[in-house]
C-alpha cells in the first residue's frame, strides 16, 4: 500500500500541526470583540488565559523545534521563546484593531511569563524527573541484560 505522504512529511505534520492549531486558537480568542459570548464564557480570568495559552504554545513549539520532548536544548528553548514572544506581540498588535479590545504591554509580559514558566517546567522535567527515570530504567535494563547473558550460558 502506497502512502500519500512519506514518513518525514507525516512527522513534520505531527510536530507542527498542534502549533498551528494553538496559534489559531489564540488568534480566534483575540479576534473576539469585547463582550462576545466566547470571551464571556471563557472559564478563566484573562491573565490566566494568556499565561496558559502561551505556555502551551511554548511547549508545542519546543517539541516541534526539538523533534520531541526528549532532551533539553538551550538553543531550541531560545528559538521557542523568540517565536512565541513575537507571536504574542503580533497578537497584541492585532487586538488593537478589534472593536472594544486594546493592545497592552502587560499582556505581552504575561505572555512572556507563561512562555518562561512552561520552558522552566519542561527543563525541570527533562533534566530532573525524566533523566532520573531514564537512568533507573537503564540500570534495571543492564541488570536484566546481565542476568539474561548469564542464563544463556546454561
Amino acid at each position: 500500500m502506497k502512502y500519500f505522504l512519506n514518513k518525514k512529511a507525516l512527522a513534520l505534520i505531527s510536530l507542527w500541526l498542534p502549533v498551528a492549531i494553538q496559534m489559531g486558537l489564540i488568534f480566534y480568542f483575540s479576534s473576539q470583540p469585547s463582550g462576545s459570548p466566547a470571551l464571556d464564557k471563557f472559564p478563566l480570568p484573562a491573565g490566566i488565559g494568556h499565561l496558559g495559552g502561551y505556555g502551551l504554545l511554548a511547549l508545542l513549539l519546543y517539541r516541534a523545534f526539538n523533534g520531541s520532548f526528549l532532551g533539553w536544548s538551550l538553543l531550541r528553548a531560545r528559538h521557542t521563546f523568540i517565536v512565541a514572544l513575537l507571536y504574542g506581540i503580533s497578537d497584541e498588535f492585532h487586538q488593537y484593531f478589534v472593536p472594544g479590545r486594546h493592545a497592552t504591554v502587560t499582556d505581552v509580559l504575561i505572555n512572556a511569563a507563561g512562555i518562561i514558566l512552561a520552558l522552566l517546567a519542561l527543563r525541570f522535567l527533562i533534566n530532573g524527573l525524566l533523566y532520573k527515570q531514564g537512568k533507573i530504567f537503564l540500570e534495571k535494563f543492564k541488570r536484566c541484560e546481565g542476568f539474561l547473558k548469564m542464563l544463556s550460558k546454561f
